[in-house]
């Protein structure tokens, strides 16, 4: 099979862990990537992609995290091979936020109150305006009156503001219903991550919620794949509290807080993915028990880097490891710019907190081994 997007590492992993033959096509074609597949490194993202789609490979093709918001690319390489995700028309009404809030209300859910013309930044409450293109936080902002760097009226919407944790749900869709296979905490922002904001910087989970919360994010689902003909893995990012879960956005595609979910509970996430694709199967029973806790955190460089050498320590593992430490390793003599992600460090323990500090331990060594700092 064929995976591309903004980063396929993950999702390549999780297919090769599941006994596919993969060729992963991304913006980095990372030290650890091209050791378990055939890896190419595209300069011109996203059109780039086609090269591994329309190549000499067969079989079916799936999308990781960036191309939802590029419906006519998918809508052009799935004439070419058979896609295993969601079609171009469900990804144009799936990315409406206006749509999907209607659609959770009408199945008698909560939403976040959506609008496109801008609200009084004082009289109308706390807004954020995002991008209706945004990935992983990098366009969100809270609104004060002023559009974020970058952000064009035409491109962004607002959505009220729900205070509380913010998570992530993942589920697979197939014949218009979806299984829950796991929440997860999400990071955001994080210092030590070199995160600002909103910026998503990784997950912790699988979270335990109560009954009640667990039959509203099930509902959340299933709701979403009945509507928009959702089909294989997606996300719903939300927020929850004491009044109950506020999905914020839906993700029609693999996700990051896949492989938290995939570690904690030795499911396999890819093979879910094309048995609902190829014969319209759901599993049977919630996939899989939890032992423990993973956890992932991306960290983010805080000044231009030029990647070492001594880099690929990072990358020895253990042969019989299933699991590394590090992820998305960049080769040496790769530039970071200020912000840009450096690399993904991977744990799991006994609990959250546990988790939560073995990737700051490892996140202090990457960091000494690049001489950076969040500081």
């Amino acid at each position: 099979m064929t995976i591309v997007g903004a980063s396929a590492r993950a999702a390549a992993y999780s297919a090769v862990r599941a006994g596919f033959s993969v060729q992963a096509a991304d913006m980095f074609a990372d030290v650890d990537l091209r050791r378990v597949c055939v890896a190419h490194r595209v300069t011109d993202y996203p059109t780039g992609l086609a090269t591994a789609i329309t190549g000499a490979h067969t079989g079916g093709w799936m999308y990781a995290g960036g191309l939802e918001s590029h419906p006519l690319l998918v809508e052009r390489w799935a004439r070419v091979r058979p896609l295993w995700g969601n079609r171009a028309d469900v990804l144009r009404r799936v990315r409406q936020p206006h749509l999907v809030a209607n659609v959770l209300r009408r199945a008698g859910l909560r939403a976040p109150a959506v609008r496109l013309d801008p609200p009084t930044p004082i009289g109308d409450g706390k807004w954020l305006c995002k991008g209706l293109r945004s990935c992983g936080g990098s366009q969100v902002a809270v609104w004060d009156g002023n559009l974020p760097a970058g952000l064009d009226a035409r491109d962004c919407y607002f959505q009220q503001f729900v205070d509380g944790p913010s998570c992530s749900a993942v589920y697979v869709a197939a014949r218009g219903d979806a299984a829950l296979l796991g929440i997860t905490q999400q990071l955001i922002g994080a210092r030590w991550c070199g995160a600002q904001g909103f910026r998503y910087c990784g997950s912790v989970g699988p979270l335990e919620v109560s009954h009640a919360i667990t039959d509203q994010f099930i509902a959340i689902g299933k709701a979403l794949a009945k509507e928009f003909d959702l089909v294989g893995l997606f996300g719903v990012d939300a927020i929850f509290n004491s009044i109950g879960v506020w999905p914020v956005e839906v993700n029609p595609r693999y996700t990051a807080s896949i492989e938290v979910i995939e570690r904690a509970s030795e499911i396999r996430a890819i093979e879910l993915h094309v048995n609902a694709c190829q014969q319209g199967q759901l599993p049977t029973a919630r996939s899989g028990t939890a032992q423990g806790q993973a956890a992932k955190a991306v960290l983010f460089a805080s000044r231009r880097l030029v990647v070492p050498k001594s880099v690929s320590s990072l990358s020895d593992q253990p042969s019989q490891s299933r699991w590394p430490a590090m992820a998305d390793i960049p080769a040496p003599g790769t530039v970071i710019e200020p912000g840009w992600p450096i690399l993904t460090v991977l744990a799991a323990a006994n609990s959250q907190r546990e988790a939560l500090e073995a990737l700051q331990r490892q996140a202090t060594v990457v960091r000494a081994t690049l001489g950076e700092t969040t500081d």
